[in-house]
């Protein structure tokens, strides 16, 4: 449990020694910009790993199956460092989110509060602002479903993306 925290605190550390050589943070407070994406004028005093694995989330320079991947990369990432955990912890996109906020084996939250993938009720959407659909496919494998442009979720223009 000591390595792993070690580990996770060493890899939040060198992700925000870079966040700093970013163009977008300058300033305080997040701000809403275009597309609902938001952009920290400053760093966050309380930095977490989303700051940096999500920054640029639902914005114009990504597409909404790079939007999904980058949701999954960053679930990945938790995950490694997270070894304990059970299907249960992440059964609803409302688990997830707990999970990824600090209710995890390690007590460490590794997504803010304030996410350009976070709707106001906390749940983490799609571009389109549609909450994406969790599915515990094994211990190993949560897949992510994206309802799409049409926001019904389970037909043609569906997005899906498996994180191992």
């Amino acid at each position: 449990r000591i390595v792993g925290a070690c580990f996770a605190i060493i890899i939040l550390a060198s992700l925000i020694s870079r966040r700093g050589q970013e163009s977008e943070t300058k300033g305080g407070t997040p701000q809403k910009v275009a597309e609902d994406n938001l952009v920290f004028s400053e760093p966050p005093s309380n930095p977490v790993l989303s700051d940096t694995m999500l920054a640029g989330y639902g914005g114009e320079n990504t597409s909404a199956a790079e939007d999904l991947e980058m949701v999954a990369h960053f679930i990945d990432s938790v995950f490694l460092l997270v070894k304990q955990r059970n299907t249960a912890d992440y059964s609803t996109n409302e688990d997830l989110v707990l999970f990824l906020q600090g209710s995890n084996s390690h007590r460490l939250p590794f997504l803010a509060k304030v996410s350009p993938a976070l709707n106001t009720k906390g749940q983490l959407v799609d571009r389109w602002n549609s909450p994406l659909i969790t599915h515990p496919v094994s211990q190993k494998v949560l897949e992510l479903r994206s309802a799409g442009p049409d926001k019904i979720p389970y037909t043609r223009d569906d997005l899906l993306c498996p994180v191992r």
